[in-house]
């Protein structure tokens, strides 16, 4: 199907539309049960509705289709499903799966999306571009974009519009309300941009740019099966900030017969990444720059082989952070600082757009206290509201990362769990969670 067709126009329309009116800022407020870590059921829903994303819809109605016959139903679940069927042409089944959701969930949203699946009169819909949300708008890339003020632009317009016009009314309400994360419009475009054939090259000099690395940013990073946290928390860090990102881009090079080349920022020695590597280490975070430079690095530090540094007596936050920015890095401890000395510290980083990770006790020393953290882990520190005393946090496993709940603080002034593994704790919170931190200016 050619990128800039009608039908895929479409399909990415309602693509879209679905993944931002599904979010949890479009909607009503969270129920207390969203706090709870992610079910096995709700991460293979995530895994297949990444499928569809991908325009892989037969793979992902395969992959509901399995979710369904196992675990209990539910409006989301069989809606959802109903998509995918219906994007790979099974739409008897996709009908099916709608007449479901009214019959058995009358009072859901699903349901009223369900109905309105198969209008009709659908085909007389009359809507104009204009109508289009600005986030639905900003999530297409720019060749789709460019479409929508022709003849098959607008009547892919009209084909989504008919068909998610109660999704459509949510993300306008949302993003009238300030509840759509950025996030969204990010994940959607890189979702629908054409994938980075491993190899393949672009003509240009370099096979990523800095604005590559930022379509995604620290999203663009999931520790999977490496405990290297300590170095994915500094990737995620530059991820973040514009002169990370030209750094983190001008690491990567082609290599030969489809390989890649990494070589980090002050190291003589240059780490191969092949398509037989990468299959054989499982690495695979969401953006490909990011699996790339963490193969550099589990080359560079077997096991986690010298990431004490030369003479065994470093932190692994100063290590990871000096290996990926190529710059000394300077580490305080929290719970040894003044509240005041902490803002400052880490004020300094945040404003001037440098690099800032931190790292937790363990298990032992905070058992004590409220569950809020990974003992032992390393964070990425993203945002500091000096007003407030409130820091953002980000854990690397991103959108896969535990979630966590104070049952003291209802009102968040100490504590707020979000999304994608981020998380604001206060100076004071902090320095009982955190043993280290660690900064480095680019």
């Amino acid at each position: 199907m050619p990128f800039g067709s009608k039908t895929t126009l479409a399909i990415a329309l309602v693509s879209i539309v679905w993944s931002a009116s599904s979010q949890p800022g479009a909607n009503a407020a969270p129920t207390a049960s969203k706090q709870a870590p992610p079910s096995q059921s709700d991460i293979a829903i995530r895994a297949a509705y990444a499928l569809y994303s991908q325009q892989k819809f037969a793979a992902s109605a395969d992959a509901f289709e399995a979710i369904i016959r196992t675990a209990t139903p539910t409006a989301q679940l069989y809606y959802y499903a109903a998509l995918a069927n219906r994007a790979s042409g099974r739409n008897n089944r996709a009908k099916q799966l709608c007449e479901f959701v009214v019959a058995h969930f009358p009072a859901t949203q699903e349901s009223t999306y369900s109905k309105s699946m198969f209008p009709a009169n659908a085909a007389g819909t009359q809507v104009r571009d204009e109508e289009l949300p600005e986030s639905v708008r900003n999530a297409l890339p720019p060749e789709m974009q460019a479409m929508l003020g022709t003849a098959a632009g607008k009547a892919a317009i009209r084909e989504a519009m008919a068909k998610q016009a109660g999704n459509l009314a949510t993300v306008r309400q949302a993003e009238q309300q300030g509840k759509l994360p950025n996030i969204v419009v990010k994940e959607a475009r890189m979702a629908l941009t054409p994938k980075p054939v491993f190899g393949a090259k672009t003509g240009a000099t370099r096979p990523f740019t800095a604005a590559d690395i930022a379509a995604l940013g620290a999203n663009g990073i999931d520790q999977s099966r490496f405990p290297n946290c300590w170095f994915e928390a500094s990737m995620a860090a530059l991820a973040e900030l514009p002169r990370g990102q030209a750094l983190m881009a001008s690491m990567i090079r082609y290599g030969d017969k489809g390989s890649y080349v990494v070589r980090f920022p002050g190291d003589g020695k240059e780490y191969v990444v092949s398509q037989e590597f990468l299959e054989r280490t499982g690495i695979h975070d969401k953006a490909l720059w990011a699996s790339i430079i963490e193969c550099a690095q589990v080359q560079k530090f077997p096991q986690n082989a010298g990431a004490e540094g030369a003479e065994s007596n470093q932190s692994r936050l100063e290590v990871g952070l000096q290996c990926i920015t190529g710059c000394k890095a300077e580490v305080v401890s929290p719970s040894t600082c003044s509240a005041q000395e902490l803002s400052t510290f880490i004020g300094g980083a945040v404003s001037s757009k440098n690099p800032i990770v931190a790292g937790t006790f363990g298990a032992g020393t905070i058992a004590s206290l409220p569950e809020l953290v990974v003992p032992q882990h390393a964070y990425t520190v993203i945002g500091f509201d000096a007003s407030k005393n409130m820091i953002l946090v980000r854990n690397p496993h991103g959108a896969n990362s535990r979630r966590f709940a104070s049952t003291t603080d209802p009102n968040h002034q100490e504590f707020e769990q979000m999304s994608d593994g981020v998380f604001k704790m206060n100076i004071p919170l902090f320095q009982k969670y955190f043993h280290s931190i660690a900064r480095s200016f680019i």
